[in-house]
């Protein structure tokens, strides 16, 4: 369970903030863990024995370090199946981004259609799976819309995509595809 309250200020000077920790069986816990971006260059080397067993030994040592969490990066590629039985296997959860990185997106209605389709695509094919604890919407692009001089100088336009893309589009297919309703984070990082 993601936890998000309301929490006080570190001093009284400070605006309240929001709380947001995690919560399993009912107890707190503090999350460690860190990113898992793409192991090889080329997604078809990922994608067989070799990099099942490469991701295996990679979370087997993240295991051993005594993470519990693992952000599959936007950035990069979603993973196979073999990685997210290997968390389900080692108790380590996965904060899982969808495919969205460090860019401004378009809001056409043929965009729209593709993402609709991929988000709920994945999101179905990785429910399944204990481990995914929480979905981000996507890397870094509620910060680029600070970037770039074009979405700085048009920003309610672009604000408008980013509501169009995450709110209306991604958080809305996670929510028809994924029966157990786990936590959206529209960006990663947002709302901690």
């Amino acid at each position: 369970e993601l936890v998000q309250e309301s929490a006080p200020p570190p001093q009284l000077s400070d605006p309240n903030g929001t709380s947001f920790y995690f919560r399993v069986n009912g107890a707190a816990i503090f999350v460690k863990g860190a990113n898992a971006i793409p192991s090889h260059v080329f997604a078809s080397a990922e994608a067989s024995a070799a990099g099942d067993a490469r991701w295996r030994t990679i979370l087997r040592r993240a295991a051993a370090a005594h993470m519990n969490m693992v952000r599959v990066w936007g950035g990069g590629r979603y993973q196979t199946d073999a990685f997210y039985d290997a968390c389900d296997e080692l108790g380590l959860m996965v904060w899982q981004e969808f495919s969205f990185a460090c860019a401004l997106y378009p809001r056409d209605t043929a965009f729209l259609a593709l993402v609709r389709r991929e988000v709920v695509e994945q999101t179905a094919r990785l429910a399944v799976h204990p481990s995914v604890v929480v979905w981000g919407g996507n890397n870094e692009n509620e910060q680029a819309l600070g970037w770039y001089d074009e979405s700085r100088q048009r920003r309610d336009v672009y604000l408008v995509d980013e509501v169009k893309l995450y709110l209306d589009t991604v958080l809305v297919a996670v929510a028809s595809a994924d029966a157990d309703a786990r936590p959206v984070v529209d960006s990663s990082p947002s709302n901690g």
